[in-house]
């Protein structure tokens, strides 16, 4: 179906929280809790927003997945088609399984040449949903390709007092992609185009980037955590280092207004073209790989897991996520008080 319409939307309720995700596109569209209606992923385009080569299909909205490509496709591959962020995310999927607490979608995108098995799985009892996406190369070549995770959050949930947290190491700004190695900043300082110092947790400054981190070397796993204290709700994703070894955050001002913040994590850290890839020497950096390469009819999985919780009044907010014997815990700032938020089962990974 061509036209957005309401019927796409599919939901998953458990005692405490509903999720929702629409067929067109394949983006999780809302994630909350029964308690509070505030839902973090708000975030969504309109079609005049949209790129060119993307507006036949679906727009941007909550959390979508970016798959064959980050970022813009070639001049060639554009007349050719394909759609910025790559394919899936602009066509529709299909639903193979459905039940309250699990969803089983799949989508072809036969101009990528790759198929994507999406199973999500939420706790029968908290907020907690399991993810795992499975992707084939359908095509008899090879290819590079990229996979990022695209969680956006608005408001109202996102406002001047939200809070972002990650265990992100070194990176760089996208402007200067062609030369990171000259503009390396440090989680969770970064710099603006004035050399001008910020902290990208709550950033104050109107500056609108992306900025890409290698995950902590150190971790198993990677997270990444949004806390509105307006609302006292924590949302945040978890997931194996190996599968995704980028965070990728971007940030964007209206009127001096922070409008949208992307809570990206990846296999990748360049929002190139592979060409400009290849042409700048750049399929490795801070000795991660910027691209993956599939093999015809290979197939690859990866795995993350995204939560709710209400925090109480007294929260300061989080110094650090982890996982515990199956358990996913957070560690609360200032106290180090560790609160245990549902379980967690990643399949054929190493647990802390």
């Amino acid at each position: 179906m061509s036209a957005y319409t309401t019927d796409t939307k599919i939901k998953l309720q458990n005692k405490t929280s509903m999720m929702e995700v629409d067929l067109h596109g394949g983006a999780i569209t809302d994630f909350h809790l029964l308690d509070n209606p505030v839902n973090p992923l708000s975030f969504r385009f309109s079609k005049d927003q949209m790129p060119a080569n993307n507006k036949a299909g679906a727009v941007y909205q909550g959390h979508f997945i970016c798959t064959g490509r980050w970022g813009e496709p070639s001049p060639g591959e554009i007349n050719a088609g394909i759609p910025n962020h790559g394919e899936p995310a602009n066509i529709e999927w299909n639903i193979i399984e459905n039940n309250e607490c699990m969803l089983s979608m799949e989508t072809t995108a036969s101009l990528e040449g790759l198929y994507l098995l999406r199973n999500m799985k939420l706790d029968k009892d908290v907020a907690v949903c399991n993810v795992k996406e499975t992707i084939t190369n359908i095509n008899p070549l090879g290819r590079l390709y990229q996979v990022v995770q695209h969680p956006t959050i608005a408001a109202p949930f996102l406002n001047e007092k939200t809070v972002v947290n990650c265990n992100a190491a070194n990176g760089f700004n996208y402007l200067y992609g062609d030369q990171p190695f000259k503009h390396i900043v440090n989680w969770p300082l970064v710099v603006d185009d004035s050399s001008k110092e910020y902290d990208l947790r709550n950033p104050q400054q109107s500056y609108n980037s992306v900025f890409s981190f290698i995950v902590d070397t150190k971790d198993n796993y990677g997270w990444m955590t949004a806390y509105s204290p307006e609302h006292a709700l924590l949302t945040g994703y978890i997931w194996p280092r190996k599968d995704y070894p980028w965070i990728n955050l971007w940030q964007h001002f209206e009127n001096d207004v922070i409008k949208y913040r992307g809570l990206e994590f990846g296999n990748t850290g360049l929002h190139q073209p592979f060409k400009n890839i290849i042409a700048n020497n750049q399929l490795e950096l801070f000795g991660e790989k910027t691209v993956s390469w599939i093999d015809a009819g290979e197939t690859v999985t990866r795995e993350y897991v995204s939560f709710l919780h209400q925090a109480d009044k007294a929260f300061k907010g989080i110094d650090k996520l982890m996982i515990k014997d199956k358990m996913l815990c957070l560690t609360e700032s200032v106290t180090g008080t560790q609160i245990n938020i549902g379980n967690v089962q990643f399949n054929n990974h190493h647990h802390e």
